[in-house]
C-alpha cells in the first residue's frame, strides 16, 4: 500500500497496479458509516449484557432464584400430564391393538398388572 492510499487521498490515475481492496474501499463511500454502525452496535450489545448481568445478580441477592420456579413448573407439567392421561384400560386396549409390545411392557406403561393386560387382550378377541 502506498502512502497516498494509506492517508485516504484519492488514488492517482497513473497507479494502475492498485490492489482490488484499495479500489473497492474508495469506490464505496458508505464503508465508513458501516464501520461506525458496527462499533455502535457492539458497544450497545456490551452495555445490554452488562445490564442483564447486573439485573440477574440483584435478583439473586434479593432471593429470587430460578431453581424454585423450575420446580413448580416441573410439578405443574407432571400434574397436567396426569390429568390428560388416558384411562389405563383404554390405554392398554390401544396398545394391544396398535402395537406388538409384550404384555409386561404394556403393564409397565399403563400401570396395570400383567393378568389385567392379558384379560383385556382376551376380551378384545372375536368369538370364533
Amino acid at each position: 500500500m502506498s502512502l497516498k492510499e494509506a492517508t485516504g487521498s484519492p488514488p492517482s490515475k497513473g497507479n494502475v497496479n492498485r490492489s482490488s481492496r484499495a479500489s473497492n474501499f474508495h469506490d464505496y463511500p458508505y464503508v465508513a458509516s458501516y464501520v461506525s454502525n458496527v462499533f455502535k452496535n457492539s458497544h450497545s450489545e456490551a452495555l445490554d449484557k452488562a445490564r442483564w448481568q447486573s439485573a440477574v445478580k440483584e435478583a439473586q441477592d434479593r432471593g429470587l432464584d430460578g431453581s424454585e420456579q423450575k420446580k413448580t413448573v416441573r410439578e405443574l407439567r407432571q400434574h397436567t400430564f396426569r390429568k390428560a392421561r388416558r384411562h389405563p384400560v383404554k390405554h392398554a386396549q390401544v396398545l394391544l391393538n396398535e402395537t406388538s409390545l409384550p404384555f409386561f411392557e404394556i403393564a409397565q406403561i399403563t400401570g396395570l398388572n400383567v393378568y389385567q393386560v392379558v384379560s383385556i387382550k382376551l376380551q378384545l378377541r372375536e368369538a370364533a
